[in-house]
């Protein structure tokens, strides 16, 4: 390795790669002249990239760290990072062992009924690692008593928030070359989905829509989508007004040409804790607010600052939606307006960026 400063990022899954909050990060490191190598369970197709991204791969369990933790390669890095909660059963202990700082990034919290399937013993040793960090990052303030309660934090340490926002925003999209590629009419209202499609994120509310206004036309941006779930959308009532896209779109990319659409929808559905506390922690909220596109989302307290800044209708069900749709197609110039208003002062993306540089540098590169 070369002298200059340098962190070990791990991330869940390599689609985490230029998410806002990790390029957040990366800008930042790169501001301080801090160089940064991603670990995480890459391809190989992906290791051989030459994109001056630094990559390693790494193994989420117990023989990974057993069979790496002791290399020389760890005592060069000025700290260790990660996402949650896998990567910090590796981060924390590589930490701890190396007597180097920890720096956590609880974008999922993975309690409740979003436990997932990892055994009761790597989970405690996962929220052990969480709970030594010198800075966590949450990424709503109604989940820093969560992720307090859940790493068993000490009260004397840093939480913060980033959201799931970029902090210098790519350029909204020309809105009708975005329609005319989609094969999109210019003057269509366009309701806008993004994300994997499920029950949880309001897949059936979508359909309900989509069957129910005769003049609405459904954009998808859906990730990750298993063949049948394309194939079966096919079938709806009112599919030919349904425009899907053809392949996964990259994080810029999704965010620049979101700014076609008219309305944005955030649902989340799941009983679990951070689906209860979503708020700027959505990426696909804090994308259409943004770019300038109102929002229709399911009611929780995370979400009442939408009604404040009248940027979009807040709905207790998918039978709400025709009216609040309805209401929001008449008022749009205005909730535009006021979707840019509420990104630039609620979500406050730049603003937050000042500050998690300045603790990230506090601890990292220290004067």
């Amino acid at each position: 390795m070369s002298s200059q400063r340098r962190v070990a990022h791990f991330l869940l899954n390599p689609n985490l790669l230029g998410s806002p909050p990790n390029q957040a990060y990366q800008d930042l490191l790169t501001e301080l002249d801090i160089g940064i190598d991603y670990y995480s369970t890459w391809s190989d197709q992906q290791l051989a990239l030459e994109d001056g991204v630094g990559r390693q791969r790494v193994n989420y369990g117990p023989r990974w760290l057993l069979r790496h933790g002791l290399s020389q390669r760890w005592r060069s890095y000025s700290a260790f990072s990660g996402t949650t909660e896998d990567p910090i059963g590796i981060a924390g202990p590589l930490a701890r062992l190396w007597r180097k700082p920890l720096i956590v990034f609880a974008d999922e919290i993975r309690n409740g009924s979003y436990a997932g399937l990892r055994s009761a013993r790597w989970k405690a040793h996962c929220r052990r690692g969480m709970g030594q960090a010198q800075l966590t990052i949450v990424n709503e303030a109604e989940r820093l008593s969560i992720q307090r309660d859940y790493a068993n934090l000490a009260q004397d340490k840093t939480i913060i928030v980033y959201p799931g926002a970029f902090h210098a925003p790519p350029p909204p999209a020309e809105r009708q070359q975005v329609r005319a590629a989609r094969g999109i009419p210019a003057n269509a209202l366009v309701l806008c989905y993004s994300g994997t499609f499920n029950h949880g994120n309001g897949g059936a509310w979508l359909a309900q829509a989509l069957g129910s206004i005769p003049n609405l036309h459904v954009w998808g941006q859906i990730m990750h989508g298993d063949p049948l779930i394309h194939d079966l959308l096919r079938y709806l009532q009112g599919s030919e007004r349904l425009h899907l896209e053809s392949g996964l779109l990259g994080w810029r990319q999704a965010w620049s040409v979101s700014a076609a659409a008219d309305i944005g929808m955030v649902v989340y559905l799941q009983d679990a804790p951070q689906f209860r506390h979503m708020g700027i922690a959505s990426n696909r909220l804090c994308m259409f607010l943004s770019m300038g596109v109102p929002v229709i989302a399911n009611r929780q307290p995370s979400f009442e600052f939408i009604e404040r800044y009248d940027c979009g209708v807040l709905v207790e069900n998918a039978a709400e939606m025709p009216a609040a749709i309805a209401h929001m197609a008449e008022r749009l110039k205005p909730m535009r307006e006021n979707a840019l208003r509420c990104a630039r002062d609620h979500i406050n993306a730049s603003g937050r960026y000042q500050e998690l540089s300045q603790r990230i540098g506090a601890l990292v590169a220290p004067h």
